[in-house]
């Protein structure tokens, strides 16, 4: 489900890369959110990929199994609703977002229900599923906690693996304070003990 500004192609609901990018670097607090969030990321990750000897082998193999899947879809895609058939499970098939959403739509009507619990899918973030259910009466709640900060704030995710990257705690508690009901009013955005670094937010 894209629209389209000017020639390029955008998700529902997206300005265009210039302009989005236009307004996100003239936000001093989202640069600094970034900044601190990908630092520690950084960190982490050298840390992580420090304990491996043979990380470089490990990651170009494993980026040769996902560059032969993507390459070869037309084998493994029928294979996978093989084996989820055979497991009890449906496999339905989509031309396009529209048809993806109107599936699920259906689905969720055929159960008679208006609610549905979602895990974390960036492809439906893609469709506009949301969108599409809240169109038809149903309403979407994430399970994700990155993707439920991002829907409480009316927001779009920021990245493929941290979706709410782009906001800070502070940020974040406000985000409960006004769209939970059952928020406390001395909701906090630090834990016991804890003391931030000097210059973080």
């Amino acid at each position: 489900m894209t629209g389209t500004t000017g020639s390029m192609p955008t998700y529902l609901g997206m300005p265009s890369f210039p302009q989005a990018a236009r307004t996100a670097v003239a936000d001093s607090q989202l640069r600094r959110n970034l900044t601190h969030a990908t630092t520690t990321i950084r960190a982490k990750r050298a840390k992580a990929v420090a304990e491996l000897d043979d990380w470089e082998q490990l990651r170009q193999a494993a980026k040769a199994i996902k560059d032969h899947v993507l390459a070869n879809l037309g084998t493994y895609l029928p294979r996978l609703e093989e084996n989820v058939t055979r497991a009890g499970g449906h496999v339905h098939w989509a031309r396009d977002a529209a048809e993806a959403n109107a599936i699920v739509a259906n689905l969720v009507k055929a159960a008679h229900a208006s609610k549905v619990v979602k895990v974390k899918s960036m492809a439906t973030q893609e469709t506009g599923l949301n969108e599409a259910l809240s169109a038809s009466g149903i309403t979407a709640i994430e399970t994700d906690l990155a993707e439920l900060i991002v829907q409480l704030g009316d927001d779009r995710p920021s990245h493929i693996l941290v979706p709410a990257i782009h906001r800070n705690r502070a940020e974040i508690r406000e985000i409960f304070r006004q769209s939970m009901d059952d928020a406390p009013e001395d909701l906090t955005d630090t834990r016991p003990g804890w003391r931030p670094r000097p210059g973080s937010t």
